[in-house]
Parts: structure tokens; C-alpha cells; sequence
């Protein structure tokens, strides 16, 4: 028979096992429920995660352009952060106030051909470092005087503009300028709508600068596309228009901007 400390000695163990069984036990299932509430709440921001992720892998490095197959840079594309100019709106000066300046300023007639434009002492517009003159199939490079330093009052502007705001150089693109009778004659058999010898272009006085063309010699590395370039010529010709130098319309099918100096 077991005396009385032996007893008090067993019942201690005992006493001490049961107590690091059921700590064990009720320990474990604390684990196991924050590991399910974390599992849940996982869960719940899977999505935010996985954009994050997404984000983070797909966020191209500044300092890597990325690369063509042949391992050549791609051309980088440089943006202009401004809105869009509503410009039907803001340059719809009609055709009929451009003919009545073109006329009170310009030629008191409109020319017939090339030789009698070279007799009215105008002056010859020619590319320079501000703007180009498109292929003119109907009409010729001249210009009143005054006309002509609108045009170069113009590009000026514009070349200033992307220089501050950081962007690219680029050209404007003269796409007409004077017609004689022989152009308007040509454009009336070519079947364009707009051939009129009651044009203001017949006076010298207007040009049109196209707004989906601009020119730069290279653009391998780095572009800007049509539409942001037009943001910044929009707002020369708000301002020149705005101070009275100028009558402008936009126009839609010509792709252009039709302008009348004052």
C-alpha cells in the first residue's frame, strides 16, 4: 500500500498532465480559429491585393524604354496635359466675314494666273524653321504683307509654346494659301465644293494650317500625335483671335484651320 506522500506525489502529476493536456488542446483551437479568420480575411482583400500586384508588375520602369524585338528602344510618345479646345465653337468666324475683310484689305482683284500674282508685290512664303508649305496643287505660295506676318506671328507662337510647356519642336503645315482664277478653275474640275472665286484665299489675305499634319524631321525616338500638337496650336489661335489680329474657322472636312489676317 502506497503511504500518504505517495499519494499526494501521484496526485500532483496527474493534477500537472491533465492541466498541459487541456492547455494544449483549448491552445491549438485558438490557433486554429485565428487561422481561419485570417484565411477569411485574406479572402476579402484578394482583389485588392491582386490589382496591387498587378499594378506593381505591370507599371513599366522609367529608366527602361521599352524594347522592339531587334532590341531597339520604341519611339516614346511625350503628351500634352491639357483638355481639347471645343474649336467648332470657339473658331467659327463665317466665311462671309473673311471675304469682307480679305476684300477691304487684300487684292482689289483676284489674279488670273502665277505671272500676274508675281506683278502684285506680294511676298513668297517658303519653308523655314517654322513652318512648311504643303504640296500646293491649287493654289501659290503668296501672301499680302500682312498676311504674311500673321503666318509667321502664328508659328512663332506655337514653336514658343512647345518650348515652355516642355514639349517637342515641331512645324506647322501650310496646306493653302492664294488662289488665282487657273487654281480655282482646277479645283472646280477636280469636284471640290469649295472652289470659288468669292473665296477669301482669292485676296491673299488667308492660309490654312492643317491641324492633322505637323512636320518633324525625326521621330524615331520620341512623337507626339496630331491631335495633342493641335491643343497647343488651338490655343495660339484663341489668343491672336482673342486680341483681334485674326478671323478663324475650323473646318471639318478640309482638316484645317481657315485664317484671315486683320
Amino acid at each position: 500500500m502506497m503511504n500518504r506522500q505517495s499519494k499526494g506525489l501521484i496526485t500532483l502529476l496527474v493534477t500537472l498532465l491533465i492541466g498541459f493536456i487541456l492547455g494544449f488542446l483549448v491552445g491549438g483551437g485558438c490557433t486554429r480559429r485565428a487561422m481561419r479568420s485570417a484565411v477569411i480575411e485574406d479572402e476579402e482583400n484578394a482583389d485588392e491585393v491582386a490589382q496591387i500586384v498587378q499594378q506593381a508588375v505591370s507599371r513599366p520602369a522609367p529608366a527602361e524604354p521599352e524594347l522592339k524585338a531587334d532590341g531597339e528602344a520604341k519611339p516614346r510618345e511625350i503628351i500634352y496635359n491639357r483638355k481639347r479646345l471645343p474649336y467648332s465653337k470657339l473658331f467659327n468666324d463665317l466665311n462671309e466675314e473673311h471675304l469682307n475683310v480679305a476684300k477691304r484689305t487684300g487684292l482689289k482683284r483676284v489674279p488670273k494666273n502665277r505671272a500676274e500674282v508675281e506683278s502684285e508685290g506680294l511676298v513668297e512664303i517658303k519653308d523655314n524653321d517654322l513652318y512648311v508649305i504643303y504640296d500646293l496643287r491649287y493654289s501659290v505660295p503668296y501672301l499680302t504683307k500682312n498676311a504674311a506676318r500673321e503666318l509667321d506671328a502664328i508659328a512663332k507662337a506655337f514653336s514658343d509654346s512647345l518650348k515652355n510647356h516642355g514639349l517637342l519642336d515641331y512645324k506647322l503645315v501650310v496646306s493653302s494659301v492664294l488662289r488665282t482664277e487657273e487654281d480655282v478653275q482646277r479645283l472646280r474640275r477636280s469636284g471640290n465644293p469649295n472652289a470659288s472665286d468669292n473665296s477669301a484665299h482669292c485676296y491673299g489675305t488667308t492660309f490654312d494650317i492643317a491641324y492633322t499634319r505637323y512636320y518633324r524631321e525625326d521621330e524615331s525616338k520620341v512623337f507626339m500625335q496630331p491631335f495633342e500638337l493641335t491643343k497647343v496650336l488651338g490655343e495660339v489661335l484663341r489668343d491672336r483671335r482673342n486680341a483681334g489680329h485674326c478671323l478663324v474657322k475650323y473646318e471639318r472636312q478640309e482638316h484645317c484651320f481657315h485664317i484671315t489676317a486683320k
